[in-house]
């Protein structure tokens, strides 16, 4: 997909943010953004947002010198989840319906993005997720191919939100599941260092996309994980930059988010907000339309 207008000012709020969390001085702030603007200016819109957000945070990584700016954001994600972690166990122990709380937490997990200008609130959207509709909901259709599925390739996105992700892995319990990190820090996107922080790796096999876009951008993603695609019998994705990544690939993939702009709405027939299970057949045709 292409990248729209809207997201310039949302990646350079996003570029001012780490700036102003990195605490340099204003006129290296005047500096970085300069050279931001600059690149902006060249850039070809028709790559999709992963794509231009991976040049602008190489530019970032240069700009402060430093091989991961999220560090500190990416565990203390990591941390505040944990801390709840056992809280969210009993949650789903003592509820109807295990699995599906699992997966609705996992959804929530998706507001962890330090990218959005609009930042969502992780306590009021997990009150909210277990018991608000979704906009799009095929996960009855998810839950009952993940019981036949030999292989699941499970797509992670954030720190935090890789915690609950953890959680709804235990509790489906597969015994074969792949899950996809970044090869290389960008934003408070997981990498192999953030699963094992957690403890992911002793639950899953890790695999990363071999690319440092914050979003498995198919063109520039490793030949293990196009095979890891090709192979998987269920694919899960989550977040907003694999789904802008993934959209128009010809492979049918469950996209679970919290949708955070009303481009992404349009394409997926929901609003900015939405909680979505979205199941995906080919090049972006639905299912709803077969």
């Amino acid at each position: 997909m292409n990248t729209p207008l809207d997201c310039i000012p949302c990646m350079t709020a996003s570029f001012l943010r780490l700036l102003n969390e990195n605490l340099i001085s204003e006129d290296r702030k005047i500096f970085a953004m300069k050279k931001l603007l600059e690149l902006m200016a060249r850039t070809d819109f028709r790559q999709s947002p992963p794509e231009l957000a991976r040049e602008m945070f190489r530019l970032v990584r240069v700009e402060l010198k430093i091989a991961d700016p999220y560090k500190k954001v990416k565990d203390s994600g990591n941390r505040a989840m944990q801390a709840l972690y056992t809280g969210f166990q009993n949650m789903i122990r003592n509820s109807k319906y295990p699995l599906q709380t699992a997966m609705r937490l996992a959804v929530a997990g998706n507001v962890i993005d330090f990218g959005p200008r609009d930042q969502l609130d992780i306590t009021e959207t997990i009150n909210n997720v277990l018991h608000t509709p979704f906009a799009a909901d095929d996960s009855e259709q998810l839950l009952n191919e993940l019981e036949n599925a030999e292989t699941v390739l499970y797509i992670g996105d954030n720190c935090g939100e890789i915690v609950l992700d953890k959680l709804f892995l235990e509790t489906l319990a597969h015994p074969n599941v792949t899950f996809v990190v970044r090869d290389t820090a960008v934003l408070n996107d997981a990498t192999i260092e953030d699963a094992r922080s957690i403890g992911l790796d002793r639950h899953v096999k890790l695999l990363t996309t071999g690319d440092d876009a914050p979003g498995a951008v198919w063109a520039t993603t490793s030949d293990d994980f196009k095979k890891a695609i090709w192979e998987a019998d269920v694919i899960i994705s989550k977040g907003q930059g694999n789904l802008e990544g993934l959209l128009d690939v010809d492979v049918n993939i469950y996209f679970l988010l919290v949708v955070k702009c009303d481009h992404i709405g349009r394409r997926i027939g929901a609003k900015r907000g939405d909680y979505v299970i979205k199941y995906l057949k080919g090049n972006g045709v639905t299912n709803d339309s077969q």
